[in-house]
């Protein structure tokens, strides 16, 4: 969840203090609530080692409490989600390239893996419109059109047999 209303941002406060499950974001500037719970889904993680007790980690924190990451809150969205809910969801304006900084950035590995996979799927695919359409126009005489047929075995199809017919003076 971000935050940019700093009404929003004292209530924020309130529910962190009511629970120490509650670990408060301040990613570039926009506050994201979430728990200790989903930023402890992967244990090789930054996010992981930044919410423990114990953590060898320094971070340091803004005046509300929240941990400053410097990185940008675009996207960091989507990794967050990921980590919420194990499923990889960009928005159509994002670039799956953001998306696999901030998962290197923060260690992923599973999110790493699946933005990767993703962009190779993107990169392979065909175009939707790439299939060119070339057409060839044969003229030939009535009398001729069976030998003409007969000779196109290079994969071309007619899409259209029109007989134009001479008129004898």
């Amino acid at each position: 969840m971000a935050e940019t209303n700093s009404h929003d941002a004292d209530e924020m406060d309130v529910v962190k203090i009511g629970s120490k499950q509650w670990v408060r974001l301040n990613v570039g500037g926009t506050y994201f609530l979430t728990t200790k719970t989903t930023l402890s889904r992967d244990p090789n993680s930054f996010l992981f080692r930044l919410c423990q007790e114990d953590s060898d980690l320094i971070s340091d924190r803004d005046e509300t409490g929240a941990y400053l990451i410097d990185r940008d809150p675009t996207y960091f969205s989507p990794v967050l989600n990921y980590l919420r809910h194990g499923k990889l969801v960009i928005n159509k304006d994002l670039a799956e390239e953001g998306v696999l900084e901030e998962a290197e950035f923060y260690n992923i590995t599973e999110l790493i893996r699946l933005v990767k996979e993703r962009i190779c799927l993107r990169d392979t695919r065909p175009f939707r419109d790439s299939k060119k359409h070339v057409y060839r126009v044969l003229q030939c005489h009535e009398d001729e059109l069976t030998q003409m047929v007969s000779t196109m075995s290079d994969g071309w199809k007619f899409e259209q047999v029109i007989l134009i017919f001479q008129k004898a003076f």
